[in-house]
């Protein structure tokens, strides 16, 4: 994705009334909702459709800073798409956990929101983005944006194959 296909999408997800959490927050931190005018400039983030759970980091440069746990919570985790050192655009990605680890007749599972909202994320982009050819087996799906200004696209890693977009 472009930057202006992040915005759009932000713009689309505005009236589903998602957090927009970073991967990483101090605590106390308060998530705001994602609008098309949210500023991002983290590689990557959490759109919560309910109450998240965390955990704090006891160890390393991030220690006392708390992380989501992505399973128990409600979230769908963002890797942005962002320029490597090179210009190339660097795929990104969506991952959500569905169902609720542990036993499910006593947690109850994930909230019928929650589905609803991963429904609609996954019909988004199947609808609205362009798909590239196959890259070992895989299918990308590059924004409008990102399609027309013929950036280079390359597959995240450290030797990612170039992804071409189908005309």
């Amino acid at each position: 994705m472009a930057p202006e296909d992040e915005r759009d999408l932000l713009r689309r997800l505005e009236r589903l009334q998602l957090e927009l959490w970073p991967a990483l927050s101090d605590p106390g931190f308060q998530a705001p909702l994602v609008t098309e005018s949210s500023t991002l400039e983290d590689p990557s983030y959490y759109l919560a459709a309910g109450d998240v759970i965390g955990y704090p980091i006891k160890k390393g440069p991030d220690r006392g800073r708390w992380a989501i746990d992505e399973v128990a919570s409600p979230v769908i985790f963002w890797s942005r798409s962002l320029p490597d050192e090179d210009g190339e655009l660097r795929s990104g990605s969506f991952w959500a956990e569905t169902e609720a680890a542990g036993d499910n007749a006593r947690t109850g599972g994930k909230p019928p929101r929650f589905h609803r909202v991963v429904k609609e994320l996954a019909e988004t982009i199947k609808s609205r983005y362009r798909k590239s050819s196959p890259v070992k087996g895989t299918i990308y799906f590059v924004g409008p944006a990102a399609a027309r200004a013929g950036l280079r696209l390359r597959e995240e890693g450290r030797k990612g194959e170039p992804v071409q977009v189908y005309r």
